[in-house]
């Protein structure tokens, strides 16, 4: 059966007028949920939170970390990144023990980074040019539960680095499928805060931590949480207006297009 020309140029125009739609519906969202700088009400003498995002890092999907800066304003960022696993089989969806790295900062090194958005620490994914950070003032006993949070995430690492030392000095073959086989099953263990790619990401970890003293991010968390880093700032940002809006440093092009088209 023949279709005529008519036709097929009322079905192509079809698609077209289809894929423009959702073009216009999706940059209606992007609109929807762009942020503006803004400030938010500062009391002396208080510690500060901050959720940050690099919006080029993991490829264009967006890193988040966690900032805490104590009463004299030293900075102590907190950074979950996939340790067990390979790229590929992060992007795989296979899940594992991830590795959350703890860097310090003075109070100098702190006022730095967070005008110029360059972060230069030691440490597992502990260096990089962040770009957008929402705030808010806590006090010195939330600070403490905060940090407290870090714990779990660092009793998984130290369970997986033994094993993994016992498997790589282990000479006995039968003992090292063992331990091999010990490895692979930490890195399912439900009770742990495991690293997967798309389900509980450096993201997660990062907003974890802060819903731990903060009712809208947990609220946002259980009900709301995008894929994506630089979707769930942007998001929470918009939701959460008591948080403070700020910039740092300058973007490039390349990165204001990616926070503004990534919402997912």
């Amino acid at each position: 059966m023949k279709i005529c020309f008519c036709c097929k140029k009322r079905w192509k125009k079809g698609i077209l007028c289809g894929v423009a739609a959702l073009l216009a519906v999706y940059l209606c969202l992007c609109v929807s949920i762009r942020l503006t700088v803004r400030d938010t009400a500062l009391e002396a003498e208080e510690c500060m939170l901050y959720y940050i995002v690099n919006v080029d890092g993991m490829k264009g999907l967006g890193h988040s970390i966690l900032l805490l800066v104590d009463q004299e304003g030293c900075g102590t960022v907190y950074s979950f990144n996939g340790m067990q696993r390979s790229l590929g089989e992060s992007l795989l969806g296979l899940s594992g023990v991830g590795k959350m790295s703890v860097g310090v900062m003075t109070a100098q090194e702190t006022e730095v980074f967070l005008r110029t958005g360059d972060l230069q620490l030691d440490g597992d994914q502990l260096t990089g040019n962040y770009d957008v950070a929402l705030y808010r003032p806590i006090s010195s006993e939330e600070y403490r539960i905060i940090a407290e949070q870090a714990a779990p995430y660092w009793e998984a690492q130290e369970q997986f680095a033994e094993l993994y030392e016992r498997w790589a000095y282990e000479q006995d073959e039968g003992k090292k499928a063992e331990y091999e086989q010990a490895l692979k099953q930490i890195g399912r263990e439900e009770s742990l805060p495991l690293y997967r790619l798309y389900t509980y990401n450096c993201d997660d970890a990062a907003r974890g931590m802060a819903a731990s003293v903060d009712l809208n991010m947990r609220e946002y968390t259980r009900d709301y949480r995008r894929m994506t880093p630089n979707g769930n700032l942007k998001a929470f940002g918009k939701m959460a207006e008591d948080w403070g809006v700020m910039t740092l440093g300058r973007q490039s092009l390349a990165e204001r297009i990616l926070l503004f088209f990534i919402i997912l």
